[in-house]
């Protein structure tokens, strides 16, 4: 009987291991690098002006791929305003 429930705790731990206990590598997406210089250059207006100081002045990360998304929309839209 002794033997048989160390077994059993020693499945238990092996497939918890299995589970927990390797550091599986994840597939991480990256994105782009965008450089401020050419969002510098793809400035036109004023409002764009604005967005490209608040790009510049934000520390947190992901407020900053907001902005800079925000920045693009707006860029295309104007684009695609003049086009017509």
């Amino acid at each position: 009987m002794m033997i048989s429930s160390c077994m059993n705790k020693n499945s238990k731990k092996s497939r918890l291991w299995f589970l927990f206990g390797k550091k599986q590598k994840q597939d991480v997406i990256k994105k782009p690098e965008i450089s401020l210089l050419k969002l510098k250059s793809m400035v036109k207006t004023k409002q764009q002006e604005d967005i490209l100081k608040l790009i510049e002045d934000e520390t947190i990360p992901s407020v900053r791929d907001a902005w800079i998304d925000y920045f693009l929309d707006i860029n295309k839209r104007i684009k695609y305003k003049n086009k017509i």
